[in-house]
């Protein structure tokens, strides 16, 4: 798994791969310039996570996210550019 976070961003996926167990490297920052925003600092996250089928109910009507699965099965959600979009816990299975 390749996520790009923002700086605020960092912190929460850095305590939660290491929570998880999960190895990990930080890339180097870069600068990204919004035209509206102005610009803002990103980082680039890569770990060893599978990817997975997306799970209905995080689908878009236009197919735009990808999910990756941690050992405790929460979910990273990203963009398909890799940008980060949420970390959640999918709901137990009915069964």
């Amino acid at each position: 798994m390749i996520v790009h976070v923002t700086h605020a961003n960092r912190q929460e996926i850095v305590d939660l791969l290491t929570a998880e167990g999960v190895a990990f490297e930080i890339g180097n920052m870069s600068s990204t310039r919004e035209l509206v925003t102005g610009s803002f600092e990103v980082y680039q996250v890569r770990a060893n996570v599978p990817e997975i089928t997306v799970p209905p109910m995080y689908r878009s009507s236009e197919g735009d996210v990808r999910a990756f699965r941690l050992p405790s099965g929460r979910l990273i959600l990203t963009d398909l550019e890799g940008n980060l979009e949420q970390i959640t816990t999918p709901p137990p299975k009915a069964g």
